[in-house]
């Protein structure tokens, strides 16, 4: 039987472009796209190796409809060629910015006491907010003017609930890791920058953020792989979330469904927090 009323939740007949999508969460999302009968996915990450990885899971999953290319969002001449590239066979629906850099560049891992507040570099900063930042501003540059032609489009930027809340020092207390505040500084940019591209590119293109909790990488050694392991701090995280668990990718996978599918249609400059009710105190 027919459901008309849930159609919008299909990408069927969509292209879209997905940033970093060799990292943690970009490998959920490639698979979810295109679970959700994404016409074509362009999986667009770096690192080679974690793209060939990305094509054995969705290979052995059954789906096709993907194409992934090596970029560095470093070499602007690079990115720019392989957007033109992808424009040229299928005009882009919807775009997830998805990239950013992290590691020791970032303040991620560094070792203690550099990249707190009082000690974080200039670089460290400024890379944050390249990665967090201009990469995703210049991807949808250039997907844009296609989106505008066409009058329609939907452009998704990761944030996080820590562009919206500080974490708690509390949290950290007798630890030598923490999150830089280069970080936050970058993903409340990111939310900034989600409201001025959904008021300055519409009605034409929507654009919206999703700003997840806390989701622990535990797929493989990270940047967090330290703290994923101390039974103490992943307590206090979960006594501080009020669904009283740790988040997974999977939990990120239907809002952000959602919010490339038709379904969102008359949402745009909205960020939706999938945080498990952590910054509701």
């Amino acid at each position: 039987m027919e459901r008309p009323m849930l159609k919008g939740f299909s990408l069927l007949g969509k292209v879209i472009v997905l940033t970093g999508a060799a990292g943690f969460f970009g490998r959920y999302f490639a698979q979810a796209l295109l679970e959700a009968e994404a016409k074509q996915v362009y999986l667009l990450d770096r690192d080679g190796a974690g793209l060939d990885e990305l094509a054995q899971t969705l290979a052995q999953t059954g789906l096709h409809n993907w194409t992934a290319c090596i970029v560095d969002q470093n070499n602007e001449d690079q990115v720019a060629g392989v957007f033109d590239r992808i424009q040229v066979h299928d005009p882009v629906d919807v775009l997830v910015n998805n990239a950013f850099r992290f590691g020791p560049l970032t303040g991620f891992t560094a070792p203690d006491p550099l990249g707190r507040v009082e000690t974080a570099t200039k670089t460290q900063v400024m890379t944050a907010l390249e990665s967090g930042t201009w990469w995703s501003l210049r991807a949808t540059q250039l997907v844009a003017p296609g989106m505008k032609a066409r009058g329609s489009g939907a452009i998704i930027n990761i944030a996080s609930m820590y562009g919206i809340v500080a974490p708690n020092p509390a949290l950290y207390d007798g630890r030598d890791y923490f999150n830089p505040p280069g970080y936050g500084m970058a993903k409340a940019a990111v939310i900034a920058q989600t409201q001025y591209v959904a008021a300055w590119l519409g009605p034409e293109i929507r654009c919206n953020a999703l700003a997840p909790g806390a989701i622990p990488n535990n797929d493989r050694k990270s940047e967090n792989s330290e703290q994923n392991k101390d039974e103490e701090f992943v307590r206090r995280l979960t006594d501080r979330t009020l669904l009283n668990r740790l988040g997974h990718p999977h939990d990120l996978v239907g809002p952000l469904v959602f919010l490339a599918s038709d379904a969102s249609g008359y949402m745009t400059g909205h960020v939706l927090v999938v945080d498990g009710g952590w910054t509701v105190t």
